[in-house]
């Protein structure tokens, strides 16, 4: 009998590579996404219910049902708490040819910059956030007030222009 956690810390030896597109069967699905078996070794990866597809996903549950087998692309690998998250997509794989739709790493380079700037920006306190929202608001307000003045500025000069043209070419 095999026990799953046998006392030592998982390794990511038999892991696939990062990036590697494999096909895996799903294990588990729940309200954020999938688990799905990586073939080769006794781990199971999320495939998060916003990597399922480019479209919005609300319910993974009418993407994928367990059993089925789908295309992925080992996006992420972390060690935490002595465990090892590993994370999936599924939208950057094609699932009819399990071609690789993102062969430059693209979309989750993107995505992975914009999760470090979401989070440092969860840190703020609320005194900090409602200060920067309030900057903003002013900011914002001054800006319209200033194209208003201009907009009255240009129509006043050539208000003045056009008369101050017609006085010229009249006399």
């Amino acid at each position: 009998m095999l026990r799953m956690n046998s006392g030592r810390p998982e390794t990511m030896e038999n892991l696939p590579a990062l990036y590697t597109i494999f096909q895996g069967e799903v294990a588990m699905v729940t309200d954020y996404g999938a688990f799905i078996k990586i073939p080769g070794c006794r781990k199971q990866g999320l495939v998060h219910r916003t990597h399922m597809s480019s479209c919005r996903v609300d319910k993974p549950s009418e993407i994928v049902d367990v059993g089925d087998k789908v295309w992925v692309k080992l996006i992420g690998r972390e060690m935490k708490n002595d465990r090892i998250k590993v994370s999936l997509s599924m939208k950057v794989v094609n699932q009819g040819t399990g071609k690789d739709l993102d062969p430059n790493n693209v979309i989750i380079e993107k995505r992975r910059k914009k999760n470090i700037e979401t989070g440092s920006r969860l840190t703020l306190t609320a005194q900090t956030l409602r200060v920067t929202q309030a900057r903003g608001q002013g900011t914002h307000q001054k800006t319209a007030r200033q194209q208003r003045r201009r907009r009255r500025r240009r129509s006043t000069r050539r208000s003045t222009r056009s008369e101050s043209g017609k006085s010229r070419g009249g006399g």
